[in-house]
């Protein structure tokens, strides 16, 4: 059997050359496997179904709710939006973190341990593009399937319950600070992995940060303006239109997309002076 031996020609920029090949092994690791339904699945279900109970089911937070605290939320449908919106924000928001360190933890120390990283590197392929593939590949099925599916049900039962559409730019506005975080934990646990050859280490600091954070903060609260920490409440004031949390938001916001950039840089750099 004759086999078709001739290259193709890949025409890509020097200084990311192997990038596409890259990202396309690394995309086919979520769209090619069953891997991107069973995340689509339990996300949406476990997010949207927890959303449902508040919204449409028997609620004791507002069952035990005071009259005037009600009267403040501007109604029972109004407080229910709140509480319900609280869930999704403030419960979904470091759970999706917590998950997205899960899934990505072994990005690279996988690939170092067991030499495929030293394989694929010794092809045609700068180490930039490795790091910067695994960031873009595994970036987007997070963000839509975690964040984004989640999302678009979660609004619509808003939307039902309320019996109109829910404002849409509020709610749009704290579903991207809840990918903004998301980016955070997933840039945090990469660069993490271009760092430490222990998968204890990498998930002790990373969950650490998520779970011990909020404590941390409300011990230090300057902390909260430089850390993604108080996001969560951040996501859920801007979706309820809550005042009081604009000028520790911004902060916040601006700081979280300062960590994003300084982490991608330190895991390019780091693993550019790597030895294998």
């Amino acid at each position: 059997m004759a086999v078709n031996l001739e290259l193709q020609k890949v025409n890509e920029w020097n200084k990311l050359r192997g990038f596409s090949n890259l990202f396309s092994k690394e995309n086919g690791a979520w769209w090619g496997t069953r891997r991107w339904w069973v995340n689509a699945l339990l996300w949406t279900v476990l997010l949207g179904g927890l959303t449902a109970i508040m919204l449409f089911g028997p609620n004791e937070e507002v069952a035990e709710a005071s009259e005037a605290d009600i009267k403040l939320a501007g109604g029972i449908i109004a407080y229910t939006l709140m509480v319900s919106l609280s869930v999704f924000f403030e419960f979904g928001v470091p759970m999706v973190a917590i998950w997205t360190i899960i899934l990505t933890q072994d990005l690279i120390i996988g690939e170092k341990q067991s030499g495929g990283a030293e394989w694929l590197l010794s092809k045609p392929v700068v180490r930039r593009s490795y790091v910067l593939a695994k960031l873009a590949a595994n970036a987007l099925p997070v963000l839509a399937l975690l964040v984004g599916l989640p999302s678009v049900l979660v609004y619509g039962m808003l939307s039902l319950r309320l019996g109109t559409l829910f404002s849409l730019a509020p709610f749009l506005s704290a579903v991207g600070i809840m990918a903004l975080h998301t980016l955070f934990y997933l840039t945090f646990t990469l660069m993490l992995g271009t760092i430490f050859n222990n998968r204890g280490i990498i998930l002790g600091i990373a969950l650490g940060s998520v779970l011990g954070g909020g404590i941390l903060g409300g011990f230090i609260n300057p902390l909260f303006y430089v850390t993604p920490w108080i996001l969560p409440k951040v996501a859920w004031a801007t979706a309820t239109g809550q005042a009081g949390f604009e000028s520790i938001g911004y902060a916040a916001i601006a700081a979280t997309t300062a960590w994003i950039g300084t982490f991608i840089f330190v895991a390019v750099a780091k693993f550019e002076k790597m030895e294998f």
